[in-house]
């Protein structure tokens, strides 16, 4: 840790703080990331010298190359973001020395006495949070109307400023309150390390942390006990096994209770019945994920609800008599619902329909009232549906709002909220060294090369929403203007056509639209027909393969652009799938790891898809995540894809003999999930990375 002589300090019209590391002008406070504020001090202790990155790396980052080169550029981002916020010109106080290092520009004057009036916080983490993982998720998502039993209102509690509970460097995330209302237990992710579950006295603000993991496993989801004595959680393995486990607080014994689990971002996919009888957690089955159950008492494992194909149930939360459960329902276009789930009659009733995004949610006992996240355009809003009313109404509203849950005993909300920047970057296959970034305030994600027009398709909130940009030479234009949800798109290796599956305002599903950058043209394909999922072109430009859930079959499907047909290829739940120069398929399964080849002996596509003698399906791949679904390309008779490590991203490749070989590694987590990799130039490949990754915990109080 950097040592300053003063405790405060005064920069131009902003004081620092170094007891909460927080910068205040006027009556606004931001507080900032452990490493950040470490990264400030160092520039505190050299105004007007240039800092170099060697020196940031080697003091704020303890001498990690890899890991400080991109705190480095993470931290001054950050910190020009913040001055931002408080109505600060960041130019004023920090430059940028070109390949060296950062300067202060202003002289900090340390300030030895008290202030004598009250600074009010007020927390500012300005960058938009969707995420989860899959994830945070990483996510993509629009406002859509609400379709409850009454219009939504604006949140009651707008003027109520959270009150900050944690503030550890990394994500603190997924919190769980005990019965008694004492205590909190949360997953805390450091920079570099796995998440592990700690337990927090929210009575005592000296009592040190307790930390519960024991294994070097991903360890999630923590629920308690009614009786307040053990806790339930998810635990992940190397290998992305998912397991049960329950841990007698009392006597540190723990057991595994079943295997096969889903935890996906930070998702509430675990809880523990108030009777104290049951879990419910969530277990993928073919082509979906239901909830299960946990029978303490006979240990019997019961699968309760059951979704469609392609349709996701990914958190619930009991009622009060432990006869019902709440569950959210999700398809991969983020269109989610909520359910009612009785136990008593093994019945599904719609509770709420036509949501975005919700990753939080709770059940309230007191009051009978069930608390959601919502997306509302860049902001995401909890959501209070009260079941005596059948009312839903706006309770909060942040930007970055993550898990959440309910105190009952002091009728409070806890929340996480998220900061997060992403940037894409073009790089050398041979070292992964950046050739080009792709950076702003905002986030810019899933960038796709053009081959032909030397251009980049990406996602970005630039605007305020998530639209498609494109990047040209120096310029960046946005290509779609609030036409609704839009996906990932997939460029054309021959031309500037694009294909880009949207689901607009007013329906529920994707549909699958056709661009050009080069005239800016954008219009479905009617031919197309069903929920469309991700969409790819042939090597020759001639053809675009997509899935899509048509008729309630999820299908493999290729389309002609000059004939305009259709043909159903394969009856394959597949996620994503790309052609190689052999006129064969690699593909991804939904919620399946690894990667499996379609080899076609002879003839085209179609023909082999209608005589399966002509083609063969091989596994060629385990070790690509479920979550990394889309990170692999084709380049140059070689099959790249993303492999994850306790230690390092791999950028891994297998070549025409299947021998495999590590192309370059850069540091655990630092490439996004989803579709972060894809390919370029010969000889290079565009990555989404992660950029800054911090999350707090918040509470705000259920009543004014």
């Amino acid at each position: 840790m950097i040592s300053l002589p003063y405790q405060r300090y005064q920069i131009g019209q902003c004081i620092i703080n170094c007891y909460d590391m927080t910068i205040t002008s006027e009556n606004n406070t931001v507080a900032l990331p452990a490493k950040v504020f470490e990264f400030l001090k160092l520039l505190l202790l050299h105004p007007q010298q240039t800092v170099t990155k060697e020196q940031a790396i080697e003091k704020v980052w303890q001498g990690n190359i890899e890991v400080g080169k991109r705190g480095t550029g993470n931290a001054i981002w950050q910190l020009r973001k913040s001055f931002s916020e408080l109505g600060q010109q960041p130019e004023d106080y920090f430059k940028t020395v070109t390949k060296v290092g950062y300067q202060l520009l202003i002289d900090p004057v340390p300030i030895t006495k008290v202030v004598t009036h009250q600074q009010q916080k007020s927390d500012n983490k300005k960058p938009i949070f969707i995420g989860f993982s899959l994830a945070l998720i990483a996510c993509i998502a629009f406002f859509v109307s609400q379709t409850a039993t009454k219009l939504t209102q604006p949140p009651i509690n707008a003027q109520v400023k959270p009150e900050r509970i944690t503030h550890f460097e990394g994500v603190e995330e997924r919190p769980s309150i005990s019965p008694d209302g004492r205590f909190m237990a949360f997953q805390w992710r450091k920079s570099g390390t796995k998440g592990q579950l700690y337990i927090k006295n929210l009575q005592d603000e000296d009592a040190p942390l307790r930390q519960i993991s024991m294994s070097h496993d991903t360890e999630a989801t923590p629920s308690w006990s009614p009786d307040g004595q053990s806790l339930a959680y998810l635990r992940t393995t190397v290998d992305n096994q998912c397991f049960v486990h329950v841990r007698d607080l009392i006597t540190n014994q723990d057991k595994q209770l079943d295997n096969a689990c889903v935890s996906k971002g930070y998702l509430h996919s675990l809880e523990w019945s108030p009777n104290g009888k049951a879990l419910a957690y969530v277990k993928a089955t073919t082509d979906a994920s239901a909830i299960f159950s946990y029978q303490f008492d006979t240990q019997e494992v019961t699968q309760l609800t059951t979704p469609l194909a392609g349709e996701h149930d990914l958190m619930m939360s009991w009622s009060a008599d432990s006869t019902q459960l709440a569950v959210m329902r999700s398809q991969d276009n983020m269109q989610a619902k909520i359910m009612l789930y009785s136990l008593d009659s093994n019945t599904t009733t719609n509770l709420i329909s036509d949501e975005t995004l919700i990753i939080g949610m709770d059940w309230e006992h007191t009051q009978n009232q069930l608390y959601f996240t919502a997306l509302r355009e860049a902001d995401f809003v909890i959501q209070r549906y009260d079941f005596d009313t059948q009312t839903l109404s706006a309770f909060h509203q942040d930007e970055t709002i993550s898990s959440i849950t309910i105190n009952e005993a002091n009728q409070s909300l806890y929340y996480a909220r998220h900061i997060s920047q992403e940037h894409i970057t073009h790089r050398s296959l041979k070292d992964g060294q950046i050739i080009k970034q792709l950076i702003s305030s905002s986030r810019d994600l899933y960038g796709q090369y053009f081959t032909a027009t030397n251009e980049l398709i990406f996602l970005s909130n630039r605007s305020g929403n998530w639209e498609l940009w494109l990047k040209r030479q120096n310029e960046n234009m946005m290509l779609t203007n609030d036409i609704g949800m839009i996906s990932i798109p997939s460029p054309s290796p021959t031309s500037s056509l694009y294909a880009a599956p949207i689901r607009t305002h007013g329906i529920d599903y994707n549909e699958l639209y056709l661009g050009d950058t080069q005239n800016q043209t954008l219009a479905k394909i009617e031919q197309v027909k069903g929920n469309v999922r991700y969409a790819s072109f042939s090597n020759d430009g001639s053809a675009i393969y997509y899935s899509a859930f048509v008729n309630e079959h999820w299908g493999f499907y290729h389309f002609d652009l000059a004939t305009k047909k259709v043909s159903l290829l394969l009856d394959k739940n597949i996620k994503f799938a790309i052609e190689d120069d052999k006129n064969g398929i690699y593909y991804t399964l939904d919620n399946e790891p690894g990667i499996y080849y379609w080899a076609i002996s002879d003839g085209s596509v179609i023909q082999a898809a209608n005589d399966e003698a002509q083609s063969t399906h091989t596994k060629v791949n385990d070790s690509l995540r479920a979550k990394d679904w889309g990170s692999f390309f084709y380049q140059q008779n070689t099959l790249y894809y993303l492999e994850r490590s306790d230690e390092n991203d791999l950028i891994q490749k297998r070549d025409a003999n299947g021998q495999i070989t590590t192309a370059f590694t850069l540091p655990a987590m630092s490439i996004r999930n989803e579709r972060s990799l894809a390919s370029s130039t010969d000889g290079h490949l565009i990555v989404s990375m992660q950029g800054i990754n911090d999350a707090d915990i918040y509470r705000i109080p259920l009543s004014d």
